[in-house]
């Protein structure tokens, strides 16, 4: 399966169970075989939003409908998963900017159409890749807890903070890992560099031994975040049509000096990997 039918079949699957309350993304990603944290990074890779959030604005979409329609307040939040009329009607306003009963009037209200994966396909971009086997290795970093429906706001900001702090003079900002992901997609950020490259160990930084692996090394050029956005979908894309598969639930974003806006910039992922079995 590739990642084009990947999205189309969660789309699919999320369209099929709005209604169920069950619907999440360990349900997902237990029927589509991939990974909670993979199918977040894919989906939201192409659509800007989390699983959670596209299925929350679908909900409250057709909960919308259904009250112009003239449904029972309390029957259309408990038919799209809420506990009680109250918690409904806050999401409902959230996200309509008008609470149920005005909508009941015939006010237009907002509305997530449901994704054509037609739309989100632009085309292939240039990428360098390498396949490599690599010494085990060590690297500083500093760390944080990130959940995954959350980081896509939250890890920019410890970017951030990182820059602030003047912790790239000590260690050069060359890499940013996802570690040890659950299954509620609780994981561990780093920013950080190879060892070899850092003046010292500032206080709150540890080091982790990456242990050998054979490596996927894929490079594109262009201004950040884009260009290792779409460069991610290509990756994941290769990945699951090619002769291997992942090693390990962790990816390296690798980035290099120079100007993140300029068009020549170059930033990677590195993956690790091992042959697929064949059955």
């Amino acid at each position: 399966m590739n990642i084009y039918n990947t999205i189309e079949n969660t789309v699919e699957l999320i369209e099929d169970n709005l209604c169920n309350n069950e619907l999440n993304i360990l349900f997902l990603s237990k029927r589509l075989f991939v990974s909670p944290y993979y199918l977040q990074r894919i989906f939201y890779s192409f659509t800007g939003k989390t699983i959670g959030t596209y299925i929350r604005e679908r909900r409250l979409t057709e909960a919308g409908t259904d009250i112009k329609k003239g449904g029972n307040v309390l029957d259309v939040a408990i038919k799209y998963g809420y506990e009680s009329q109250e918690s409904f009607t806050r999401a409902f306003k959230k996200f309509h900017k008008v609470n149920p009963g005005v909508a009941k009037k015939g006010n237009i209200l907002s509305c997530l159409p449901r994704i054509n994966i037609k739309n989100l396909i632009k085309g292939e971009i240039n990428m360098d890749i390498k396949i490599e086997k690599e010494n085990a290795f060590s690297i500083i970093v500093i760390t944080k807890q990130f959940n995954e429906e959350t980081s896509f706001a939250n890890v920019p900001k410890f970017w951030d903070e990182y820059y602030s702090k003047g912790y790239q003079d000590a260690v050069p900002p060359m890499l940013g890992i996802c570690f040890n992901i659950s299954e509620s997609l609780e994981f561990e950020y780093v920013i950080g560099s190879l060892k070899e490259y850092c003046n010292e160990k500032p206080e709150g930084f540890k080091e982790i031994n990456i242990k050998e692996h054979l490596w996927g090394k894929f490079y594109t050029k262009g201004k950040l975040p884009e260009a290792i956005q779409n460069l991610y979908k290509e990756v994941i894309d290769w990945v699951q049509e090619s002769e291997y598969e992942l090693a390990d639930n962790y990816d390296f974003e690798c980035y290099t000096e120079g100007d993140t806006n300029s068009d020549d910039y170059v930033s990677g992922i590195w993956l690790p990997l091992k042959l697929k079995k064949i059955d």
